[in-house]
Parts: structure tokens; sequence; C-alpha cells
């Protein structure tokens, strides 16, 4: 990513309008959605910009709080965690990048800072593993490429333990 560009809350002054990653369901939800969510407090959104407070958005994302399953999370990895039913985690509901900024790198520096935010946050408030529901097999195969794992049972549903995103180096 060129050094200019900064990630930062969503805000009004963003153009939500005028963004398309090519996934309609990821379109609307920044277009008709992200805005509400962030102000009620459901989900934080981040966009990725040119620059401190452009209005073009070249990506985004979304971190709430969230629980997963004990019985997905491997038996090894069980072994080591307290008994209750659901283990703490952030979720990154939504990942998406504007196809003008295809191959300039955008969706990994997105979702290392959400990760970099995610392992900040869980010093103040609880979280073992960061999870994301991938929207497709794309997904999939580029949330793998850093480590992200199945929750048993869900092939799209995905976890990347706190201890992993600290040997990230981010």
């Amino acid at each position: 990513m060129p050094p200019d560009f900064g990630v930062e809350p969503l805000g009004p002054h963003h153009d939500r309008a005028a963004f398309s990653c090519g996934n309609t369901q990821l379109d609307d939800f920044l277009k008709t959605k992200a805005r509400k969510e962030h102000e009620l407090g459901y989900c934080a959104v981040f966009v990725l910009v040119a620059a401190r407070g452009a209005a073009t958005i070249a990506g985004y994302y979304s971190l709430s709080s969230h629980s997963i399953t004990l019985d997905g999370i491997d038996e090894a990895a069980r072994r080591k965690l307290p008994r209750y039913p659901n283990v703490p985690s952030t979720l990154v509901g939504r990942l998406a990048r504007d196809l003008r900024y295809h191959g300039t790198g955008a969706g990994e520096f997105l979702l290392m800072d959400a990760l970099r935010r995610a392992r900040q946050s869980s010093r103040q408030v609880g979280s073992y593993a960061v999870a994301v529901d991938a929207i497709d097999d794309g997904a999939v195969a580029f949330y793998s490429k850093y480590g992200f794992l199945p929750l048993i049972g869900h092939a799209k549903r995905l976890y990347l333990p706190m201890a992993s995103i600290e040997r990230l180096t981010l």
C-alpha cells in the first residue's frame, strides 16, 4: 500500500455509494447498513482511504464481539481451554476492498489492521481468537493463507487464536 493510505472509522463524509467490491452482499452492507450498525454499536466499521479524511473508500472491515463454540475448536487446542460452552472472540464480520484497488495489497492491509485492533482490544476485553465468516471459497483461501483454521462443522467459519496473531508480528 502507498504510505499515505490509512484506516479510519467510517464517517458521514465517506462516499459509500461509489464502493464496489464485486460482491452484492458486501457492497450493500457498506451502502445501506454499515453506518447505522456502527452508530448503534453493533459493530465498529473501519475504512481504508487514500489519505486521512478522504471520501473515497478503498476498502472496509467491521469488528464486533462474538463467541465461538468450544466444540468447534480442534481437540488439541480445546484441551488447554476452560470448559465453558462458548469461547470469547472478535468477529471480522465483513472485509472487502474496492475493485479499483485489486492487486494493491489492500485486502491484506485491511486484514492486518483488523487483527492488530483485535489483538489490542483483547488486552482490555478478553478474546481468545478472531473469527471470520468467509463469504465464498476465495475468501476461505485468503484467510487460510494467514493461518485461519476452520471451525469443526463449519467449513466457511474460520478462526485464528490471538497467540497466532501475536506471532504474525503486526
